[in-house]
């Protein structure tokens, strides 16, 4: 039987040590907050941060959701987490209650960065401004427009010379899909694409994988912020300077060119937008500098580029293991297209299989499994719990995508799950997600659609994926970061007969 007199001996503490631990105990849970939501114990200082040393969050936090519910608490280092995992307990978070729910927790390294231009990132009446405009740049330049079909078909001939380049032997898909999805943003925001051998654009996008990475909610800087200013953090810090620097030159480039009878794309209406604010008391034209568009295009070209590549990568793997659901898609693809012309959004309507087959990808590997966290604006209550205000709020995607309540086998592939009875159409579910939901919705989220569904379209019309002979079925796992990519993977790409 253990006493204090043998703790001491085999472990080695000291009466001092041993009386200092148990009152700092104490004094920790004195100062936590009363009737919090159920969780995990943590330890001072560090809370439940080393639970998640060997585990992927969305994964360690989707376990405790068994444990304590829909809607649990957590302290990562210093600083206290509330995790939502189930659809009632979002839809009265982010719809009922979005006055309270719907700031944004600026993370350590988005601080890095600076905040100001961020549509992710700022709060209060200049992100709605910001996002205002987003929506209706978005609009002109991008959804549902016939010009950014042009735009996605053209970068999916570059991508399909890409593959073909190959020649049917095994290749990591994962640059080429990047380049391409961040050439479809590039000419939405400056009008132009880069060549996929061009060493700026190489590192771009290189970099802007790296500082995605950064940036999750397990990250240790994202639980203690002042290690951003530590040599262990020195480059991402590097990185941060790059993409700001990279990105507002190509801002100051385009300014030169400027002509507002000629509005080329996003920049230009973002030029426009400054010009025609007055200081009229509300948001003035200073709010719509160049610095800040500088960050707002940041913003919108890391959410526009590894989101849409790593959901492009999901797809691919998941044609080349399941070859039963790649020919049933191709077949549609043969009767609706055919093989002499491109695809057009006009198709997606009449393509239900294809469109299943992407929505399971979407749920089965959500691009961001814990969304981009929130933070509590007032003190406020979630169902019988109080929650104090500058809490974390995570969404967590990946528990709502995975619930067997829900999704019957929701680890196996299976795009039939979208799909009517009779495989005529499309069926929406409540508890898919995978663009988040309320009013941080992602803006981009009917844009990426189409880049889905023409690249994928065009990828499976051109060519047959296999895994490599004689090699494993990948991995299925994916990263630890902020979005969910998966790990590195071959494949071979044929050409269809």
């Amino acid at each position: 039987m253990w006493t204090v007199g043998a703790l001491y001996e085999n472990v080695g503490f000291q009466p001092t040590t041993f009386v200092l631990i148990v009152f700092l105990l104490g004094l920790y849970w004195i100062r936590l907050p009363k009737n919090l939501p159920p969780g995990p114990t943590g330890w001072p200082g560090v809370g439940c941060s080393l639970a998640l040393r060997s585990r992927a969050p969305y994964l360690k936090f989707t376990e405790w959701s068994k444990k304590y519910g829909g809607v649990f608490s957590v302290r990562l280092g210093q600083s206290l987490f509330v995790v939502l995992n189930d659809i009632p307990c979002i839809k009265e978070a982010l719809h009922k209650q979005a006055d309270d729910f719907s700031d944004r927790f600026q993370a350590a390294v988005a601080k890095d960065f600076g905040i100001e231009g961020s549509f992710i990132f700022e709060n209060g009446d200049i992100w709605k401004a910001r996002r205002r405009f987003a929506l209706g740049a978005l609009k002109r330049f991008g959804m549902g427009k016939k010009s950014i079909e042009h735009t996605i078909n053209e970068e999916s001939r570059y991508l399909l010379d890409g593959f073909a380049d190959q020649e049917g032997q095994p290749f990591d898909p994962a640059r080429l899909v990047n380049n391409a999805s961040s050439n479809i943003i590039c000419k939405v925001c400056f009008g132009y694409r880069f060549d996929y051998s061009d060493p700026k654009f190489t590192e771009l996008n290189a970099r802007a994988k790296e500082q995605l990475s950064s940036n999750g909610p397990g990250n240790v800087v994202n639980m203690f912020s002042w290690m951003i200013r530590t040599p262990f953090y020195a480059r991402v810090r590097e990185t941060n300077q790059f993409l700001t620097d990279f990105l507002f030159g190509l801002v100051q480039q385009h300014r030169q060119s400027y002509d507002k009878n000629d509005i080329r794309d996003i920049t230009d209406m973002y030029f426009t937008e400054a010009d025609n604010l007055t200081d009229s008391g509300q948001i003035g034209k200073n709010a719509f500098s160049d610095r800040a568009l500088g960050r707002s295009i940041l913003d919108l070209f890391l959410a526009g580029t590894d989101t849409t590549s790593n959901t492009m990568s999901w797809l691919l793997l998941y044609m080349a293991i399941n070859r039963d659901v790649q020919k049933m898609v191709q077949s549609e693809i043969d009767d609706v297209i055919g093989g002499s012309r491109q695809p057009s959004m006009a198709d997606s309507p009449n393509m239900p299989y294809t469109n299943a087959a992407i929505l399971e990808t979407q749920r089965m590997r959500p691009v961001a499994p814990l969304a981009v966290p929130h933070q509590t604006k007032n003190d406020t209550t979630l169902g019988v719990y109080k929650i104090p205000k500058g809490t974390r709020v995570l969404v967590n995607i990946w528990a709502v995508h995975h619930d067997p309540a829900t999704w019957t086998d929701p680890e196996k592939y299976n795009p039939a799950r979208f799909l009517s009875a009779d495989g005529k159409s499309v069926v929406q579910h409540e508890s898919f997600i995978p663009f988040g939901t309320g009013r941080r919705v992602c803006l981009g989220e009917n844009l990426a659609k189409s880049e889905l569904f023409l690249l994928f379209v065009n990828m499976l019309q051109q060519f047959n994926l296999t895994v490599p002979d004689g090699k494993p079925i990948p991995k299925q796992d994916g990263s630890k970061g902020l979005l969910l990519s998966p790990d590195p993977y071959e494949l071979c790409a044929t050409r269809r007969s």
